[in-house]
């Protein structure tokens, strides 16, 4: 096959892989392990997010994250926002990319955002329009995209109808997120290549959860796919605290080294990578074996 001699990736270890967490991570670890990352060669980090802490009490300080993570010209820093209160916190510190989140399945979307499928798109939109207005990008996850624990297989037309809705809003990027672990490589073949087909203007990401190796065959069966910007969390750390049976994401450092040995180049170099996932390794007291 005719593989991309080059790729990018999206590191969420500092927000997706921390905050399931019990534990309060202090705010030390976090700003050195994004120091780590960005060290690495990581050019984009989804560093925290905006989330009132009652729901997410592990990001908790966000806004001292950002204050002292020491931004790297080049390096974009982006967090993830709930809803339009978050968008106010992030762009009263300045941050230059957030993130929006919402599910293809209306069940895991209340249970997420507390919203139907209908009122997130229409909050989606008004947050481009927003950050627009102030020079500040969207990226956007859909979550669910391969499969919910609670409404089992989702239609791929209905995932793309939700792509092309994104994209029309504003956002630059839409990740597919495989939130449970349940995809297999025929489906991380063929929902990517199928959202690729209909979208314009917008990128497409992966976003995979691990599922005992798995995951490796579905970040490959989406290199296929045509899909060249993958999702990865240093350590294979993260879940949803909204999903049953949510596990930690793929390790960037395992998919930096299988693209490696691929030929393909990422930017990022693996000794340094693998240092991030010992030391993101170190912060959780959660399982990193599933």
């Amino acid at each position: 096959m005719n593989y991309p001699k080059k790729i990018s990736f999206f590191e969420v270890g500092p927000r997706d892989g921390l905050q399931n967490e019990p534990v309060f991570i202090p705010t030390d670890k976090k700003v050195e392990l994004i120091k780590m990352l960005t060290q690495a060669g990581c050019e984009r980090i989804e560093v925290t997010s905006f989330v009132h802490p009652k729901w997410v009490p592990q990001m908790k300080d966000a806004k001292e994250v950002f204050d002292r993570i020491g931004q790297k010209e080049g390096v974009t820093y982006s967090a993830l926002i709930p809803n339009l209160k978050g968008l106010e916190r992030a762009l009263d510190i300045g941050v230059k990319e957030v993130v929006t989140i919402m599910s293809s399945s209306e069940s895991h979307n209340q249970k997420n955002v507390n919203r139907t499928i209908k009122e997130s798109l229409r909050e989606i939109e008004e947050i481009n329009k927003i950050a627009a207005t102030h020079g500040v990008k969207v990226r956007s996850y859909i979550a669910t995209a391969f499969g919910c624990p609670m409404e089992g297989d989702i239609p791929v037309e209905k995932v793309a109808e939700i792509a092309m809705a994104l994209e029309e809003s504003g956002s630059y990027e839409v990740s597919l997120g495989d939130t449970t672990g349940m995809a297999d490589p025929i489906k991380a073949y063929n929902i990517p290549k199928y959202i690729l087909a209909k979208v314009k203007k917008a990128s497409v990401a992966v976003h995979y959860h691990r599922c005992r190796g798995i995951e490796l065959a579905n970040n490959l069966a989406s290199l296929q796919a045509g899909i060249t910007v993958f999702d990865g969390a240093a350590g294979g750390l993260g879940g949803c605290p909204y999903a049953p049976g949510a596990t930690g994401n793929t390790a960037t450092e395992v998919l930096v080294e299988m693209f490696a040995r691929m030929g393909i180049e990422t930017g990022i170099d693996l000794a340094a990578i693998r240092k991030c996932g010992e030391y993101a390794k170190t912060l959780s007291t959660l399982s990193c074996e599933t």
